[in-house]
């Protein structure tokens, strides 16, 4: 149970970082669109990899 809770915060993260960082760039703030872009990315390498575990049942 507390992996889907995992999996699920680190996708509601991931989507608004995504589109925070969208935002940043059409509003021409380059820094944080890229900080945003970054945390997006990260968040999306933690959710793939604890997908991974789940599905394994390493848990």
């Amino acid at each position: 149970m507390w992996k889907n809770i995992e999996i699920s915060v680190s996708f509601i993260i991931f989507l608004v970082a995504f589109i925070f960082a969208i935002y940043s760039f059409y509003d021409n703030s380059i820094a944080l669109g890229v900080g945003a872009f970054i945390c997006s990315l990260v968040n999306l390498y933690y959710m793939i990899k604890e997908l991974k575990e789940k599905r394994e049942g390493n848990y």
